[in-house]
């Protein structure tokens, strides 16, 4: 037995030798470069392209398989210039031989240097590769290249090294005129093989007409052929930007993470512990996928750690000035997110803005925006622009802000947004509601909220037609304390009482100024229970009068000046911004008040036309000097702005028509005695 097995070593060893001493033959007689024309001509065949062999072709069989190649390049498509497809400086790889016959894969090296690669779109869309591989595959060729595949993936492999140095690629597409390149790319793994944790490193450079970014990235990388995994860890990725296009003009960008895993058998990755720091902005995360080939499903975490935005408005070179100079100064988020082919939501959202915190969801579901958020409290005054004292508001400036027609054309969308309170524009809001609806070129808004003991509702639409829109508010004020609704929205509390409010109004244009002047609709207002301060309109009228009669002026009653009244009512047409009512009345506990006028809603002005009938009661009754004005009339002028009017007594009209009154009274006395005159002489003349 011992001797069987000892010839047999013997013709094995003799085998080997033999081997050995034909590769050492072959690689002493052949020469590849004398095929370079044979490889140029096969390859214009395959691809159509003209291939140049400028350097040298080497082989070597033994000790270790050495093939490596000189400079080379491969013609670009027609029409897409001059400059070659693809060039290369050299490429060299370097295999152990032997062990390849006992199924390991030993590379020593791979080395591929001074890439180019010109890749173009033209302005008709075509691309300068999409001729290459036109040769349509089978079924029976994809059935062999993964017998292949599972075949490679049950070899073992040795990798001293993989290098890629000074790799370029540029990218020119007419249909769009953009042009960018990645170059000063290169790459490096040592010392990897199936299932060992190895190096690998990079670091390219993309730039751009506006934009310059280098990146550099080093990791560990494990490589599971068998199972078809792949893992990445501790990965540490730094951007270096600069240009137009760079946000703050320059700026670096940290990213890292633990652990990336695929597992392309299964057809899900993982990724752990991801932190990305740009602009001293710190987001951490975390991310699973599934179906990778299939319907893509990911899900995660994210979380803004809190940071100071007006040092980040200040980093992009922004000026924003707030209401409130202590606003806008930390934010922070967090929240899971979901993504499917159906959506992109963003779940369990927490989000801080200074004192105010928002909770709730929002994403897209079928390109369609959806929400539901609620806020616990927010001052919306502490972000508006602050005010700017001497500065007009004019009515040109508002036709240089046009409608967002084209994004309301395209808007599709439905959702809630609560607040248990706020404020905006003075006002002091609860239980705030907002319902959003848009498709079809239609929005909806409805808004909903307590204040000032009553209640808003109604709704907002707005129509897209053509390249304007068309507006309609639908708005109803109910049981609402006039006094602090004025002293919070006019800073004034000349009026108090029970409102009651209803807007019917439409308008149409294409910017805000076309908008607020074509306003048109119905209106109509009542304020009961109240009392108009700061005028005493009693006292004003005996007043008056005494100054009519030549009286001393009469003592005000003690207490604030006011007039109170039990109902004040106003209902009118709206056309071109300006409210015209012919129903104007109010009732008074000694006058009733009835008349017309217009209100300029675009610069609050009023202009009424006003009567006031003197009424008997307890009021008048208890001015003996006044009581025979019981049933007269007495004409009022309205004026001044909605925010500052003036309702006083018309006196000089007063005056007119008691002079009148009196002159009337002086011509019937004439008349009297003329006529007794008359009387007298004619008796003269009949008794003679």
């Amino acid at each position: 037995m011992s001797g069987i097995v000892k010839v047999l070593g013997i013709a094995v060893a003799a085998v080997l030798v033999l081997l050995v001493v034909v590769m050492v033959g072959v690689s002493l007689v052949f020469d590849p470069n004398d095929y370079k024309d044979e490889i140029a001509a096969a390859v214009e065949d395959a691809t159509g392209r003209e291939l140049g062999l400028e350097g040298d072709l080497e082989l070597e069989l033994f000790p270790r398989l050495r093939i490596a190649i000189g400079a080379a390049e491969l013609s670009n498509a027609q029409g897409f210039g001059d400059a070659p497809f693809a060039r290369i400086e050299g490429a060299r790889l370097q295999v152990g031989l032997l062990p390849v016959l006992f199924g390991r894969i030993e590379i020593d090296e791979a080395r591929l240097e001074g890439l180019v690669l010109n890749l173009a779109r033209n302005a008709q869309g075509a691309t300068n590769w999409e001729d290459l591989g036109s040769a349509g595959d089978t079924g029976e060729v994809v059935a062999d290249a993964g017998q292949g595949d599972a075949e490679a993936a049950s070899l073992e492999l040795d990798v001293g090294a993989i290098v890629i140095a000074d790799a370029e690629v540029n990218w020119l597409d007419d249909s769009t005129g953009s042009q960018w390149q990645l170059g000063g790319f290169s790459m490096e793994a040592a010392g990897f093989g199936p299932d060992q944790a190895f190096p690998l490193s990079t670091e390219f450079e993309i730039s751009g007409e506006e934009l310059r970014v280098a990146v550099a990235a080093d990791m560990e990388a494990t490589l599971q052929l068998a199972d078809n995994l792949y893992r990445l860890e501790d990965l540490e990725v730094q951007l270096t930007g600069e240009g137009s296009a760079w946000p703050g003009g320059e700026g670096e960008v940290a990213l890292s993470f633990s652990t990336f895993e695929a597992n392309l058998e299964s057809e899900v990755i993982r990724l752990d512990d991801l932190t990305l720091n740009v602009l001293d902005i710190t987001i951490n995360g975390a991310l699973e996928g599934s179906q990778l080939m299939g319907d893509l499903t990911l899900g995660g975490a994210i979380e803004i750690e809190a940071f100071d935005p007006q040092d980040l408005l200040t980093a992009l070179d922004v000026e924003l000035e707030t209401a409130d100079p202590d606003a806008l100064r930390r934010v922070a988020a967090s929240g899971q997110f979901a993504y499917d082919s159906n959506q992109m939501m963003l779940r369990e959202l927490e989000l801080e803005l200074d004192d105010s915190r928002m909770t709730g969801e929002m994403g897209l579901v079928s390109e369609a925006l959806r929400y539901d958020l609620e806020v616990d409290e927010i001052n919306l005054d502490r972000y508006l622009p602050p005010d700017s004292e001497g500065e007009s508001s004019e009515e040109g400036s508002l036709d240089e802000v046009d409608l967002p027609i084209d994004v309301l054309s395209s808007l599709e969308a439905s959702g809630r947004l609560a607040a248990e309170a706020a404020q905006f524009i003075g006002l002091s809001l609860s239980d705030v509601e907002f319902v959003l609806s848009a498709g079809d070129g239609t929005v909806t808004l409805e808004p909903r909220a307590s204040l000032y003991g009553g209640q808003l509702s109604g709704e907002i639409g707005v129509r897209v037609q053509g390249d304007s829109a068309v507006i309609s508010v639908e708005q109803e004020l109910t049981g609402v304390d006039s006094a602090p609704l004025g002293q919070d929205l006019l800073d004034s509390q000349m009026v108090s009482g029970m409102v009651n409010a209803r807007l019917d109004l439409t308008a149409g244009g294409s910017n805000l100024g076309e908008v607020r002047r074509q306003l048109d609709g119905d209106v109509s207002f009542a304020l009961t229970d109240g009392a108009w301060h700061g005028v005493d309109m009693w006292y004003e009228l005996r007043r008056a009068r005494a100054v009519f009669d030549q009286r001393p002026t009469p003592e005000r009653d003690p207490g604030p000046a006011e007039t109170p009244f039990s109902q004040v009512s106003v209902s009118g047409v709206v056309e071109d911004a300006v409210l015209s009512t012919q129903d104007l009345t109010a009732a008074l506990s000694f006058m009733a008040v009835s008349g017309s006028g217009t209100v300029n809603l675009i610069s609050d002005a009023m202009d009424f036309d006003v009567t006031a009938t003197i009424t008997d009661g307890p009021v008048l009754q208890s001015d003996p000097e006044m009581v025979d004005l019981a049933g007269d009339e007495l004409p009022l002028t309205v004026g001044g702005t909605l925010s500052s009017p003036t309702v006083l007594p018309d006196f000089a009209a007063m005056i007119r028509a008691e002079a009148e009154e009196r002159i009337e009274e002086e011509i019937e006395e004439e008349r009297e005695e003329l006529r007794d005159r008359l009387e007298d002489r004619l008796r003269g003349i009949f008794n003679r």
